[in-house]
């Protein structure tokens, strides 16, 4: 007969042997909207050493335009899961609308998790290693504001970045002079470039 001490050794000991299981497997829930958080049981990777980013087609946006929001690895670094939304600056507030660029079919890689209403947020599949994922993103009518695409991406069971954003995108209709409409144009033309690269 084994005493009590070495079976509960024993049981630690096994348990110490458990492969890390992704707490997103198929999809983030609509519980970690706030948050971002995968659940692991471990800290975020600091956001300095993140392999990842997030780019937005255009940093200025018109109302009933759309953006083209690209998640994607900085060194071909493949992740798992991810979790996107995008926020009012400065409240924080979830706003908008995701749509996905895919059919939705069985080998869709995204699909819309209701946040805080319909497509407002976009998460994973599956955990199949992707190397980058892009869908569009519109304001609601009427708004006006400065707003900020954020993401969660998760690489494996225990390795994960939280609140990566994208630059400040201004949206609705704003006045801008010779200087700010020249560099929108650059911009475009540049992250065009980019994101036809990634496709």
């Amino acid at each position: 007969m084994f005493s009590t001490p070495v079976l509960l050794s024993s049981l630690l000991l096994s348990l110490s042997f458990i492969p890390a299981i992704p707490a997103w497997p198929s999809s983030a829930p609509a519980s970690v909207c706030h948050t971002m958080l995968p659940g692991h049981g471990k800290e975020p990777q600091t956001l300095a050493d993140s392999p990842y980013h997030v780019q937005v087609s255009s940093l200025y946006l018109k109302q009933e335009e759309r953006i083209k929001v690209t998640l994607s690895s900085k060194s071909e670094t493949p992740f798992k899961g991810f979790l996107l939304k995008a926020v009012e600056v400065p409240s924080n507030n979830i706003i908008g609308t995701f749509t996905l660029l895919e059919d939705g079919g069985d080998n869709s890689t995204a699909q819309y998790l209701a946040c805080t209403h319909p497509q407002s947020s976009i998460t994973h599949t599956s955990n199949v290693e992707k190397l980058g994922q892009t869908v569009e993103w519109s304001p609601p009518d009427q708004f006006t504001g400065s707003v900020v695409m954020v993401a969660t991406f998760v690489k494996d069971g225990y390795t994960y970045w939280v609140n990566v954003t994208s630059e400040t995108v201004q949206t609705g209709e704003m006045e801008m002079g010779a200087a700010s409409a020249v560099a929108k144009l650059a911009y475009d033309w540049l992250m065009g470039f980019i994101l036809a690269w990634f496709q």
